[in-house]
């Protein structure tokens, strides 16, 4: 089927639909690799911000390291340190535990892809960290102060009233590093893996095509979808009301704060 807005010569390749099934099986690698990303840095980065405000000072000293270390270190070399770092471990063993084996590739070293979420989740989960941590900071200490003399631990203090408030007033900020999270899956290319950009690139640097402009106008507009769509929850989580009810099981009561 012939598209009218696909007429120019440069965009010939695109009136056919093996080159988007080929573009889209790319996107589909990026998305895969940011959600296994987002997942894991989201996680690590709570865990991270509630260690840097513990009372333990050495859980304070080691969640600090973490988080200056790989928020300091460029994703690009993070990348490189790892996957470049894993090659000279021989992980084959992993192959014959079943719930293992996806980790390593034929060779018998660390997935591509794993690695490019490893190295995306540590560098982000860095970023999310600071960023919670800035939000519970923010928190007026009365009412922290107020679940601790309803009887709570830290830590349930932290689950139940600091981390519901901290991630309302964050949101927005965490939605915009989960955005640039899933454009950098883009520097995955670097490894040879076949996601989005990299399957661009194999198109433009065909002799018969020619079309390099082309292919980076379709394939920026690939990415601008999904970033424009999370861009829109972020704008949605500003416009949210300012106050909510934080209620946990089994807790002496319900505690209504205000989150603006």
């Amino acid at each position: 089927m012939t598209l009218v807005f696909l007429s120019g010569a440069g965009f010939e390749p695109f009136q056919h639909w093996p080159i988007w099934r080929f573009l889209l099986e790319g996107l589909w690698i990026s998305v895969q690799i940011a959600l296994y990303a987002i997942a894991l840095s989201l996680v690590i980065g709570v865990v991270m911000s509630v260690a840097r405000l513990a009372p333990s000072r050495p859980l304070r000293w080691l969640a600090a390291t973490y988080v200056e270390v790989f928020r300091a270190t460029p994703l690009l070399l993070l990348l490189f340190f790892i996957f470049f770092g894993a090659a000279r471990i021989d992980l084959s063993i992993l192959r014959d535990i079943p719930l293992l084996s996806g980790l390593v590739d034929d060779s018998g070293h660390l997935d591509r892809m794993l690695a490019a979420t490893a190295a995306l989740s540590l560098y982000n989960s860095a970023v999310i960290a600071e960023i919670m941590r800035a939000g519970i900071l923010s928190i007026p200490k009365g009412i922290i102060e107020a679940s601790r003399a309803l009887g709570l631990t830290y830590l349930q203090s932290m689950r139940y009233v600091a981390l519901p408030i901290a991630l309302r007033r964050m949101a927005p900020g965490i939605v915009s590093q989960l955005v640039t999270l899933y454009k950098d899956t883009s520097l995955a290319s670097i490894l040879s893996i076949a996601e989005l950009l990299r399957r661009g690139r194999i198109i433009y640097d065909n002799p018969a095509y020619n079309n390099t402009i082309e292919v980076l106008l379709i394939v920026s507009m690939m990415y601008f979808i999904p970033c424009y769509a999370l861009s829109l929850v972020a704008q949605r989580l500003e416009q949210a009301p300012a106050t909510r009810v934080v209620k946990g099981a089994g807790l002496p009561g319900d505690l209504q704060v205000g989150t603006g």
